[in-house]
């Protein structure tokens, strides 16, 4: 319960650390980011308003029959098609809308923005042998919920495109059969049906009598493209509301701007967007854009979701890595002090028993357990001073090194506590330079060397080889004996790792011997090993090789 506490305590500081750099840094970003977005903004809800005002881009209404009095409440299909189509995608990437109104200098309306238009080419079924480019108009004619209904059908397609034969669409798509009112290029639809191989999809299916007294006409084609500002948004709904609303703006500003015959500049205003009107121009205007409150995160939610979750990953390694490391240091304090612990209570122990009128054949001994403790403490300091300044990274006095001859001096002073446990060496040593700390690698030899002298069965062998692999000179020291068991095989590198059946207190040493080896390899930019064999323990070390002490 306790090693929780502290892990969660230091993910908690670090959270709040790592979170508190991501902010500032998200900040920074959002900061450049609407920066630009409000460039971008300005830009394309000015853009083409300002060309349509100035006449850099042209409307001209279709030729009115005469022949037929019209009672259109609307303005002229084929400019409010084109006008959808040139400003369909302006703002859509950062979730908002354009709404576009020209009129004619003496203030009629022309065309303006609608919620959908087609564009296809086709054959009247009166002359099938024509065909020819038509805008499809639908607005006039249908109420706000069927084209809500026309939107949410057109949003279930992957894209508003269809052509006979089109692998995107499924089932494949025939064609198109329309009815409606045609007015030079401009068709006002009355119902409108997606013809499929294995369904037909009414699209549009209103009562409307746009024409009184002109009864609709049925068109054919192979293929329709549909335009919209309120497709690919998200819910049509509140995209229709806000398109409604901005509508509503532009006609208050109408209302209150009438005489076109005067120049000027007419400014609105509303809860969803700001509107104004520029009369006395080539071609007077009305616009009126939308734009959600967070539009300055466009595109960076990625960023924002990914750099979030790296800073909290950070956090939660940093806070494991510190609380392996502050386990670890505990760890080491506690078994370094249970190390001490022992010779000092033993010490302690002789000393006061010395203190005595004691018979001097028991004095003699005392003294000698006294100081076999003294030399073992003074061991196990030695030791944990070797381990710290190999792990702090103290520099090595690096020169060439024999290194068969330095393990042959190693194991020559060990010949005669092997012959007193009656073991057997072998030697195979070849030749082989490397570049290191003289005394660091006579510490690897020696603590291998003790080890297996520790551990090998009285009666068997230790053998030793020194060789070339490739660009590695390799140690290798193996000893008759009990395995280690495969879950210790990477702990008995730590320090005071002791395991029941291979290290024990009885068996001597400090229980730092493999821990500096270990340290010392990584010094040397080596690398070490152990394995198990049959009836015995290998342990392995490699060092950088030299061709030679030049």
């Amino acid at each position: 319960m306790k090693e929780k506490r502290l892990f969660f305590k230091r993910l908690a500081g670090n959270l709040a650390i790592f979170l508190l750099l991501w902010g500032g840094a998200m900040a920074a970003l959002v900061w450049v980011n609407y920066r630009w977005c409000q460039e971008d903004v300005v830009q394309q809800y000015s853009d083409l308003p300002m060309r349509i005002r100035t006449g850099e881009v042209t409307f001209s209404a279709q030729p009115k029959d005469l022949g037929i009095v019209r009672f259109l409440p609307w303005e002229d299909g084929y400019c409010s098609a084109q006008l959808t189509m040139m400003g369909e995608h302006l703002l859509r990437d950062y979730g908002g809308q354009l709404f576009l109104r020209i009129y004619e200098k003496d203030g009629d309306r022309l065309g303006q923005t609608q919620m959908l238009v087609g564009y296809t080419g086709m054959t009247g079924e009166t002359d099938p042998e024509e065909d020819s480019i038509v805008y499809l108009v639908f607005d006039p004619a249908m109420t706000d919920e069927e084209m809500l209904a026309a939107l949410e059908i057109l949003n279930g397609y992957p894209k508003q495109v269809f052509y006979r034969y089109d692998d995107d669409v499924r089932p494949r798509f025939t064609g198109v059969q329309a009815v409606g009112w045609r007015e030079g290029e401009a068709l006002y639809v009355q119902k409108l049906t997606l013809l499929f191989e294995t369904e037909e999809v009414v699209l549009v299916d209103t009562q409307a009598d746009l024409f009184p007294g002109q009864a609709p006409e049925s068109y054919s084609c192979t293929w329709v493209e549909f335009y919209s500002p309120l497709l690919g948004r998200g819910d049509p709904e509140p995209q229709l509301e806000r398109y409604r609303a901005m509508e509503a703006e532009v006609d208050e500003i109408e209302e209150r701007f009438p005489r076109w015959e005067q120049e000027g500049l007419a400014y609105g205003g509303g809860r969803h967007s700001n509107a104004y009107l520029v009369a006395g121009a080539v071609r007077p205007v009305a616009v009126n854009h939308f734009l959600p409150k967070l539009y300055a995160l466009t595109g960076l939610s990625p960023v924002i979701l990914i750099t979030l979750a790296a800073a909290v990953f950070l956090a939660v390694l940093t806070a494991w890595l510190e609380y392996r490391a502050i386990r670890r240091e505990r760890a080491f304090t506690r078994a370094a002090a249970h190390e001490l612990k022992t010779p000092l209570a033993i010490l302690r122990a002789h000393a006061e028993s010395l203190k005595e009128d004691i018979d001097p054949a028991k004095r003699e001994e005392y003294l000698d357990v006294v100081l076999s403790e003294t030399d073992r403490m003074a061991a196990l300091t030695a030791a944990l001073l070797d381990l710290s300044r190999l792990e702090r990274g103290e520099a090595l006095n690096r020169e060439p090194v024999e290194l068969s001859a330095l393990v042959k001096e190693v194991f020559d002073r060990l010949v005669l506590p092997l012959e007193q446990k009656g073991i057997t060496l072998k030697l195979d040593l070849s030749p082989v330079w490397t570049q290191g700390d003289r005394a660091r690698l006579e510490s690897v030899a020696a603590n291998l060397a003790s080890n297996a002298l520790r551990h090998c069965t009285p009666g068997g062998t230790v053998t030793v080889k020194v060789g070339k692999e490739g660009r590695w000179a390799v140690l290798t020291v193996d000893n008759d004996g009990d395995n280690i068991p495969e879950r210790e095989l990477r702990r008995i590198w730590q320090p005071f790792y002791r395991s029941d059946q291979s290290r024990s207190r009885e068996t001597g040493g400090t229980g730092l011997g493999l821990a500096i080896v270990k340290a010392a390899m990584k010094a040397h930019g080596g690398e070490y090993g152990v394995s198990n064999r049959e009836g015995g323990v290998t342990f392995r070390v490699s060092l950088p090789s030299l061709q030679s002490a030049q």
